[in-house]
């Protein structure tokens, strides 16, 4: 029997790795002879670089760089065995734990960094770069990231601005003439948000004042990002380029394409390639309900599975919604807790462990599959 176990990490108690070696003692407890594929996996939030990572063999790289305030830091990224892909997350260089709360506004912060350790994967003869885009504490519409690049944006007196969010407004032009070459370079973003560049449901409306930002400072912001794109010359409009206060839109300026997280981890893991001949999979994560309908990593693997007719079961801390999954396409969905424990024990990682590998256990002792 073929099984694939493939987890994201459960908040707080386990690892994606420590959550697919429980599942998988569980299944060798009753089926010693299973075939097992082990898939430690994220859904493009946090965890993210670290699967793809273990998927791409990659190697760990620092380089100098600039945090959100322009402070000098040391940046943290990973390059593939085949040195071809540069892996990165934003929120490494301008990410909002960066900041204290009194240094937190998006008025005063930038993408600098970010620009920076692109750079140093282009100098390190990387033709691909995979970047997560969750966690900014920035709304600077990418300018910080493009200025780093090489890009310069001037004011009406043809004068250089610094790359923050409160100069925005005063983009006159854009000169492009000292961008890096990026001929040969593919960027993919991964970018989970759907919000466009400006407006109601735009960077600085919705994620701003999560940032530091007052409500004053948001008309601002909002009001930058429009005249930034005006300049630009590019719809502001796509899916997406509100994501990080508008790093998604300052990508795709430079040819970036934004990819949902979970297709870019499903396929460095190859799973379709592993879901051939599969009898079973088995996913899960913390919590499982209604939202992991939209894009959650349960659901993009119950989607690759579906394809191939292979049932899949969903393990999870706390389960809601359960009718709604199992209409979605789940064989069956279960808590791994059980009744009566407290949050404060199920979240302790050697008992989260133990219960998960029980629940897994008891998927074949009680003929759950």
């Amino acid at each position: 029997m073929k099984i694939i176990l493939a987890f994201d990490s459960f908040k707080g108690s386990l690892t994606a790795n420590q959550a697919v070696n429980a599942a998988k003692n569980g299944v060798l407890s009753v089926i010693p002879d299973a075939e097992i594929v082990c898939l430690p996996l994220a859904d493009g939030g946090e965890g993210t670089t670290d699967a793809l990572y273990h998927f791409m063999n990659a190697n760990w790289r620092t380089c100098k760089a600039h945090d959100p305030l322009f402070r000098p830091i040391d940046a943290k990224y990973a390059i593939s065995n085949d040195s071809k892909t540069a892996i990165m997350e934003m929120a490494t260089v301008a990410g909002l734990t960066l900041l204290i709360n009194e240094e937190r506004n998006p008025m005063n912060t930038s993408t600098f960094g970010v620009g920076e350790m692109m750079l140093d994967a282009i100098k390190q003869g990387c033709t691909h770069i995979l970047i997560g885009i969750g966690g900014s504490a920035t709304n600077d519409g990418g300018t910080g990231m493009l200025s780093a690049l090489g890009a310069q944006f001037l004011n009406d007196n043809n004068e250089p601005l610094q790359p923050i969010g409160s100069n925005l407004t005063k983009i006159s032009s854009i000169d492009w003439t000292n961008i890096a070459d990026l001929n040969g370079v593919t960027i993919d973003v991964i970018c989970d948000v759907e919000n466009p560049l400006y407006g109601d449901n735009g960077a600085a409306f919705v994620y701003a004042p999560q940032k530091g930002a007052t409500a004053d400072d948001v008309v601002i912001l909002d009001k930058g990002l429009r005249n930034f794109a005006k300049v630009a010359g590019n719809n502001p409009d796509m899916p997406g380029y509100g994501a990080a206060g508008g790093l998604g839109y300052g990508l795709q300026l430079i040819g970036a394409n934004l990819r949902k997280g979970i297709d870019v981890i499903l396929d460095a893991a190859n799973i379709d390639n592993h879901l051939k001949h599969t009898d079973l999979v088995i996913t899960g994560e913390g919590k499982i309900d209604r939202q992991t309908l939209n894009g959650k990593l349960p659901f993009g693997v119950l989607q690759r599975a579906k394809s191939n007719y292979i049932p899949v079961i969903a393990l999870a801390g706390l389960v809601e919604d359960k009718e709604q999954l199992i209409n979605a396409g789940f064989r069956d969905v279960k808590s791994i807790n059980p009744s009566g424990l407290s949050i404060a024990d199920a979240m302790k990682q050697e008992i989260a462990e133990r219960n998960l590998t029980n629940a897994v256990k008891d998927l074949f002792v009680f003929k759950t599959v």
